[in-house]
């Protein structure tokens, strides 16, 4: 499991980096922006897919995952409409960053797991 973690981290990194190449024209003279779009779908595809294998091990409550997991697909998705220059992509992007925003501030004791919560007990009978 922590091997497909790290796989994803190092994916995200890439996508984050070919994002970086995209919206900032950071490094243009080094990868076409074809390129660096065709990339950061992919690698951000195959992030989300190793992330969503894996989002059950996770020390949160399913809730959480399921929302801040549901809403990194959703902006994802919001970010490949506007390079394509979709419709409605920003609406979809905002969107997802909302659902993000949303598990981000979620009640602590919504967030944490069931177990986390056992273990601040101290006698636990």
């Amino acid at each position: 499991m922590t091997i497909m973690k790290r796989l994803a981290s190092l994916f995200f990194g890439l996508a984050f980096l070919m994002a970086l190449n995209l919206f900032a024209d950071v490094g243009r003279e080094w990868i076409s922006t074809s390129l660096a779009r065709t990339l950061f779908i992919a690698f951000g595809a195959v992030a989300l897919v190793l992330n969503l294998l894996s989002f059950q091990g996770g020390k949160n409550s399913p809730v959480f995952n399921f929302l801040y997991w549901a809403g990194t697909i959703i902006a994802f998705v919001g970010l490949v409409f506007q390079q394509f220059h979709l419709p409605y992509g920003m609406y979809i992007l905002i969107a997802g960053m909302i659902v993000l925003g949303i598990s981000l501030v979620l009640p602590e004791s919504l967030a944490r797991s069931e177990k986390e919560k056992r273990d601040d007990l101290i006698d636990d009978l």
